[in-house]
């Protein structure tokens, strides 16, 4: 197996990432295998379960060259924001009031956050959001 891989850190002035580029391809432990990633996860989306009504957070904070847009999926289409749904300035995703109610639209399902910058895009581990059964009037 591969050993992991590191991100490559921003270099200034642009000379230096030539030099940087050869410094790396030389001491490379996997010849022809490195990575060039300007945008990395700080915290990712954690499965979470909660009751209808209560408010939860999913974490999504990425750390790269700003600016950073945090986009949010859910079962892999956009997340709008509304009045219960708001992207906070950090890009974790705030719900005040998990919905799930029959006739009503859920909150349940699996969560991702995709970061993107001028250097490309990024896309979290998958979190589901599940909600608890116990003392609810399903």
């Amino acid at each position: 197996m591969a050993p992991p891989l590191r991100p490559l850190a921003r270099l200034r002035p642009p000379g230096m990432r030539l030099r940087a580029l050869l410094l790396l391809l030389l001491l490379s432990p996997v010849p022809g295998v490195w990575c060039f990633s300007e945008l990395s996860f700080v915290k990712e989306p954690q499965d979470v379960t909660v009751t209808r009504k209560d408010p939860v957070v999913l974490d999504c904070q990425a750390h790269g060259e700003v600016p950073i847009k945090v986009t949010w999926l859910k079962n892999g289409a956009k997340v709008s924001e509304n009045k219960r749904i708001e992207v906070l300035s950090n890009g974790s995703l705030y719900i005040s009031e998990v919905e799930g109610r029959r006739g009503e639209q859920s909150d349940e399902g699996f969560y991702q956050c995709l970061a993107m910058n001028k250097y490309g895009a990024i896309l979290s581990q998958k979190a589901h959001l599940a909600l608890s059964r116990i003392g609810s009037r399903w």
